[in-house]
């Protein structure tokens, strides 16, 4: 498997002209995941490009299904918007309509988004499980209506699910190259301090954690959902510390480094969450690879005996230093002089 490999299915993809050729591309894709993952390409490498191949599909997919002249414009956001992708991840969908278009122009987008999404799952694209898609009307709003939820939502971040909007349309990417969704949700952060607060305080809650070998003996349960314990709280923290910085990276690494560079994040820390990342992606990567290419359901949940003991090893290490920063982080946000 080769870069080249998949740039040839997005160009595929983006000469579709109906779903006969989108499914084609698809299915050349799925072939790709499946030969970069037998040659042990870098996750991270891997991770950028079936990205892209997903951004691509959501951009053939809207388009086949007759979305010319609607007034819309698409956007992805979560791990294919950062371009942190694996196999099995779902996609969350955005659209943003032309302020003119009216009530029925907007059902019809739905409609359409609806069955656009219907083609990328025929595709083994599946559309986000917590209902971040396009086909909904909270997701499938007019400009005015979005510039307006942003101000709202970065104003009283406690309100109308604040903190995840705000996360969500830090990470979305437009598919037609104009971010100002996210350029303005930036924008209304640096101005409203509560909402870098409040997502600080989301970023490090407690969640899911990865059990130490004597609590697995002791309740003879060693599954664990690896991204919430362990990508979930890096991606959240280093969105967090990025915008706290100023910065518009979208990158996981590359927000880190901003992080760190500003000062917003101890370097030792980034350093720490880098690696974490890094190594929490290879495991993930792994352990998908023998479902994907067997066309199975990929489950989030991983038993840990089901790893190789320098994996399992690697994973409760992980899991002690991303909560040791957490931790860290969780103090600094209850101190009346964070700003």
């Amino acid at each position: 498997m080769t870069q080249a490999d998949f740039g040839a299915v997005v160009a595929s993809l983006d000469a579709a002209v109906d779903e006969r050729q989108l499914q084609a591309a698809l299915a050349r894709g799925n072939q790709a995941v499946v030969d970069a993952l037998t040659a042990h390409t870098p996750a991270l490498t891997l991770a950028a490009a079936w990205s892209q191949v997903v951004s691509r599909a959501v951009a053939a997919a809207a388009r086949v299904v007759g979305g010319d002249g609607v007034g819309w414009t698409w956007f992805v956001s979560g791990s294919v918007g950062r371009g942190e992708a694996i196999p099995g991840s779902d996609v969350e969908t955005l659209i943003t309509l032309d302020d003119g278009v009216d009530p029925d122009g907007k059902a019809r987008a739905m409609d359409l988004a609806a069955e656009a999404h219907g083609v990328l799952e025929r595709g083994r694209v599946y559309g986000d499980t917590n209902g971040v898609l396009a086909s909904r009307g909270r997701f499938c709003r007019r400009w005015a209506s979005w510039a307006e939820g942003i101000e709202k939502w970065c104003a009283e971040p406690a309100q109308d699910r604040g903190v995840v909007m705000t996360g969500l349309l830090a990470d979305s990417v437009a598919l037609d190259g104009a971010d100002e969704l996210r350029s303005r949700t930036l924008a209304a952060a640096a101005r409203h301090p509560g909402a870098l607060r409040a997502m600080l305080q989301d970023a490090t809650a407690p969640r899911a954690t990865i059990p130490s070998r004597l609590r697995v003996f002791a309740t003879h349960v060693d599954n664990v959902d690896v991204k919430q314990a362990a990508v979930e709280p890096v991606v959240k923290i280093a969105r967090w510390a990025a915008m706290a910085a100023g910065s518009d990276a979208l990158c996981t690494f590359q927000r880190l480094d901003h992080a760190a560079a500003a000062g917003t994040l101890d370097a030792d820390d980034a350093t720490s969450l880098t690696d974490c990342y890094s190594s929490v992606s290879q495991i993930r990567w792994r352990r998908r690879a023998a479902a994907w290419i067997d066309g199975r359901p990929i489950s989030g949940l991983v038993s840990l005996y089901s790893l190789s003991p320098q994996e399992r090893a690697t994973l409760r290490q992980i899991g002690r230093e991303v909560n040791g920063v957490r931790r860290k982080l969780a103090f600094l946000a209850s101190t009346p002089s964070f700003r």
